[in-house]
């Protein structure tokens, strides 16, 4: 039986998800079991935002020239380079810093190359539950990592972090060059001012903004609770390192649910419902989780949480996909994946801020407080677009406009050619 090739991307992303995922959960552990205090274990996450926030433009940028599938085998070989290099020089705390800037960066490109590899693949009226299924595959390797990662850091303790790392990225290389990845052709050229141009146009839109926020608030929050917010409050609750994980993992597979819902949403009634529905979920959980008290009382609160997070996050990088037109697609992803790596880089720093200053309980208020804002935010944003069937037929519209005026343009050269007798 012969695999297609984007079911071996979709596999490859599960393994570099899980190395990726599984090395970030115990790198708070590393630096707490090296002497850090709470407000400064997520340096490692922070630098590995950076990187990540460096990478997303270039990423578009590099996408449009020389393909996604070439980025992606890229992505995947630096990112197995580092992670052996760092299993080597994990004591050293500034090479071990800069590997995870590293990192970011590869894990950007794969994201972002990733996604637009299952666009460019889908129908117009599918791309929702494209993006969903590509998303859903991450998710089950973000499910999967912080399970390895919990057995894994009590067996043999966090220093096993980068050696997690760069074993499933061997795997995923192997699966992305069984895909093709190295034999995609290269996209037509886009001129400079043009990819500029339509980056500016874009962040024009209050549409467009409005989304970028919403992925931003998704993974500050999704990345500040489950790797650090959640893990502490976890274990002052007294439970152990292996069960923190199996909770985070569980959460996790439903931030996976909720991206594949989130895509056939978005389909059915509209990404812009999604995105928001998504943010909503979250508030109130914030302010549940603090009273849990046990295993069950955790898990539902973060469950439910990272299932909303899911919604947002598939719902808005469909939006910016389908807002941006066929020529600015990578632009649009770059845009949308910086906004991402914003979030995922202060999460963690955030996180750590806000419980070591107000607490677990004001903490957790706080980032529900925020999510309210953020959802008035958005809401006001996409108001205007807030009717799926309206937004699809003008995207329709303006696209059969532009087809009509290049026929127009090639029947006025044809007209004004000398024909073949005239010739003769």
């Amino acid at each position: 039986m012969r695999i297609s090739p984007v079911s071996l991307y979709s596999l490859a992303g599960v393994f570099q998800a899980a190395g990726s995922s599984g090395a970030a959960t115990l790198a708070p552990f590393f630096m707490k079991f090296h002497g850090y205090p709470v407000a400064l274990v997520g340096i490692p996450l922070v630098i590995n935002g950076v990187g990540r926030i460096c990478s997303d433009l270039l990423s578009g940028m590099l996408a449009a020239r020389f393909g996604s599938g070439i980025l992606l085998v890229t992505a995947v070989s630096i990112a197995l380079a580092a992670g052996a290099i760092g299993v080597l020089f994990r004591d050293v705390m500034p090479v071990f810093l800069s590997l995870w800037a590293v990192l970011g960066l590869t894990e950007a490109m794969f994201g972002l190359s990733l996604r637009q590899i299952a666009f460019d693949h889908s129908a117009t009226h599918q791309q929702g539950r494209a993006q969903g299924r590509v998303a859903a595959a991450v998710g089950v390797g973000f499910t999967i990592g912080p399970v390895l990662a919990g057995f894994a850091g009590s067996r043999w303790g966090p220093d096993v972090l980068l050696l997690l790392y760069a074993l499933p990225q061997s795997v995923a290389l192997a699966l992305v060059i069984m895909a093709g990845g190295h034999r995609i052709g290269t996209p037509a050229k886009e001129g400079k001012l043009a990819f500029w141009g339509a980056g500016k146009e874009l962040l024009s839109r209050p549409s467009f903004l409005a989304v970028c926020l919403a992925i931003f608030q998704t993974f500050l929050f999704l990345i500040g609770v489950t790797r650090v917010a959640f893990p502490f409050l976890a274990i002052r609750r007294g439970l152990s390192l292996d069960i923190v994980g199996t909770i985070v993992g569980l959460s996790r597979l439903a931030d996976t649910c909720g991206r594949l819902v989130g895509g056939w949403l978005s389909d059915r009634i509209g990404s812009q419902r999604v995105i928001l529905t998504g943010i909503v979920i979250g508030v109130p959980m914030f302010v549940a989780e603090t009273y849990g008290w046990n295993i069950l009382t955790l898990l539902i609160p973060l469950s439910f949480m990272t299932m909303g997070f899911g919604f947002t996050n598939v719902a808005s990088t469909t939006f910016a996909l389908q807002s941006a037109g066929p020529r600015n697609k990578g632009i649009a992803l770059g845009l949308a994946r910086a906004s991402n790596s914003v979030g995922t880089a202060l999460g963690p720093l955030v996180s750590g801020l806000l419980i070591q200053t107000l607490g677990y309980e004001g903490g957790f208020f706080a980032m529900g407080l925020f999510s309210v804002a953020v959802s008035l935010a958005v809401w006001y944003g996409v108001k205007d677009t807030s009717r799926p069937s309206k937004w699809i037929l003008t995207q329709a519209c303006l696209q059969s406009h532009e087809a009509s005026l290049l026929s127009s343009e090639a029947l006025l050269v044809e007209d004004t050619l000398p024909n073949a007798a005239q010739c003769a």
